[in-house]
């Protein structure tokens, strides 16, 4: 039991201590975590400039410390991406000691998709997801991450406006994103905080991984990808589970920007 993908109040729109997150993963019998907190470099969102580094690694010190020999604690980081932003993300990464860094995609054409009546709108299907794709699959391509982060949170609002997304008919987007993670020897996150919304289901979603499986995939993570206590470790047994019914063997986890496989 791992949890990848864990946000405290060290990001703007989550709330919990770094040493209450801990707890609550330690009584949920998590055996190791990481801690992912928001890095953005986009001027209007409410988290522009509010990760603090220094901060940051300093608590997850002192957490590390506080439950060693108990949960194991890592250093991370969830850098929000757009293609305009990849320089100041590289520069950003530089004399950095993150366990893992993750990359992720919120943003369109500048519009932050949980704005989703700005996006959505007035689109169809493959206006509105097609943007989103690309932009994953140049994240992938920078090489810059150890990870892609759900992959297809698109779906989470788009679901209101085209119905349940199936990624089939993208399946050439799905294709070109899955081998740049593949060639870039990145992992692919599981993240199980789709349970727990609107499109019952992980982001990716079972034909996904799949697919990624079938192109040679192996390397994939878990994480709740939670904001506040009551949601550490959420799904993340589902999630491993699905991992596992798909014919992964382990999870991976980071120390250093280096991966190790778990078994699961």
């Amino acid at each position: 039991m791992i949890d990848y993908h864990l946000h405290s109040e060290r990001s703007h729109d989550a709330s919990g201590s770094v040493i209450d997150t801990c707890r609550a993963a330690l009584e949920l019998g998590l055996a190791e975590i990481c801690f992912t907190e928001h890095v953005d470099f986009e001027p209007s969102d409410p988290c522009y400039g509010y990760f603090d580094y220094d901060l940051c690694r300093r608590q997850v010190e002192d957490a590390r410390e506080a439950f060693a020999g108990k949960i194991d604690v890592r250093f991370g980081a969830e850098f929000d991406f757009q293609v305009k932003y990849a320089s100041q993300i590289r520069d950003a990464l530089e004399g950095t000691d993150f366990d893992y860094v993750t990359g992720a995609v919120h943003y369109i054409d500048g519009i932050l998709l949980e704005r989703h009546a700005d996006y959505f709108p007035g689109k169809t299907a493959e206006q509105a997801y097609r943007p989103y794709f690309e932009t994953s699959i140049a994240l992938a391509r920078t090489g810059l991450f150890d990870a892609l982060a759900h992959m297809d949170l698109c779906k989470r609002h788009g679901v209101r406006y085209f119905g349940k997304f199936d990624p089939a008919l993208f399946s050439g987007l799905m294709d070109e994103t899955l081998a740049a993670v593949i060639e870039n020897g990145m992992s692919l996150e599981v993240n199980s905080s789709g349970l727990r919304q609107t499109v019952r289901e992980t982001y990716p979603g079972r034909l996904i991984l799949d697919r990624y499986y079938a192109l040679g995939g192996r390397n994939v993570t878990v994480g709740s990808d939670s904001h506040s206590l009551d949601n550490v470790g959420y799904g993340i047994r589902e999630a491993l589970e699905l991992v596992k019914s798909v014919g992964f063997g382990e999870i991976s986890t980071y120390r250093e920007r280096a991966r190790s496989g778990r078994a699961i």
